[in-house]
């Protein structure tokens, strides 16, 4: 009796033993959790622990992770205060991981060199933290990757033309880093393309051509950068986009063009900023079409001249600034009067204007 009793409490310490293996998912979170050091709220710290477990092996109880299956398919952390410093290669181990949210808190890190391992990752938000270094070729390899946010870090160096193996993506935000370097021509062909955000980096020489073909294209955003070269004039002819934000650069006009400056935009454009640039020249209506679908148009702190065109060829537009160019003469009587806009707001300060 005695020694059937031993055997059972053997076989019932080997079964706990069992059940007490992490499983590979677990495990990287738990090697996840180790880099945090102040969880302000408990979120995380106060709920990734063994007791909480599903039977399965799977922590769908552990705040911020989603499971499918067996399986961790998301994990999101969002706006907790978090301040840690992670080795985000730990979650490459969770294989069907779709989606990774760390966005504004305090995380330093930096991406993986083998971040092509995240061979599920649909979604992947570190925006607004504290990570460096530059960008891996292997991003390239993100193959059903469709929404990428990098934007208020501080990575830096080059964007590698390896991101053109990035075949799905639709949402690419990179803003506020200290990015620089050429813009590789491997941008404009992304395809399935909709939002392309660059600002505020150190992004120089001139734009690539190719940008007009992406035909999904709504929001172009590449201000505040040192961007030099040729305004593209067919780009604003053809673009799909509907905001194009090209200010803050050294952008000019081509000496074929820069006699006038005509307003053959794309109709599709709704808002376009050109402010502070070196742009020179004249204002010339298109002569064409009238522009229906144009609500602002910024093209202060730049070099144009002559007198102003009567704007009467844009039907709708909402916000016109003019401010600290070198026009002269008189203002249209129709930018005062509304006969034909439905201004709500008007700059021409810092002009020569009558």
């Amino acid at each position: 009796m005695k020694k059937l009793l031993e055997m059972s409490l053997v076989f019932l310490c080997i079964g706990l033993s069992i059940g007490q293996i992490p499983s590979q998912d677990i495990m990287a979170l738990v090697e996840f959790k180790k880099g945090i050091r102040h969880d302000p709220t408990g979120y995380v710290l106060n709920s990734w622990n063994d007791e909480s477990i599903d039977f399965n092996g799977c922590p769908s109880s552990w705040n911020g992770i989603m499971c499918d299956g067996v399986d961790v398919a998301a994990v999101v952390l969002d706006d907790l205060g978090l301040s840690a410093e992670v080795d985000l290669d730990v979650l490459s181990n969770l294989t069907k991981l779709v989606k990774l949210s760390l966005s504004n808190n305090s995380i330093s890190g930096k991406l993986p060199e083998n971040l092509g391992k995240f061979k599920s990752l649909q979604y992947l938000d570190i925006s607004d933290n504290m990570f460096t270094s530059s960008l891996p070729s292997g991003i390239g390899q993100l193959v059903n990757l469709k929404n990428l946010s990098l934007a208020g870090n501080n990575f830096s160096g080059s964007i590698p033309e390896s991101i053109v193996g990035l075949a799905s993506v639709r949402f690419v935000d990179m803003s506020r880093n200290s990015l620089s370097g050429t813009l590789p021509s491997s941008l404009t062909r992304l395809e399935s393309l909709v939002y392309l955000n660059l600002s505020q980096n150190g992004f120089a020489k001139s734009i690539p051509k190719g940008f007009e073909l992406l035909s999904h294209l709504e929001v172009l955003d590449l201000s505040g950068n040192m961007l030099d070269g040729d305004l593209d004039a067919e780009f604003l002819l053809l673009t799909t986009a509907s905001i194009v934000d090209f200010s803050s650069n050294s952008l000019v006009i081509s000496a074929k063009e820069q006699e006038k400056f005509r307003f053959n935009i794309s109709p599709s454009i709704k808002a376009l900023n050109l402010s502070h640039n070196q742009l020179t020249g004249l204002l010339v209506s298109n002569g064409e079409a009238p522009l229906e679908n144009l609500r602002v148009l910024d093209l202060s702190y730049n070099q144009f001249s002559g007198d102003l065109p009567g704007f009467n060829f844009f039907y709708d537009l909402q916000v016109l600034k003019l401010g600290n160019n070198k026009f002269f003469g008189f203002i249209p009587n129709n930018l005062l009067n509304g006969d034909s806009l439905v201004l709500t707001e008007l700059d021409l300060s810092g002009n020569n204007l009558t």
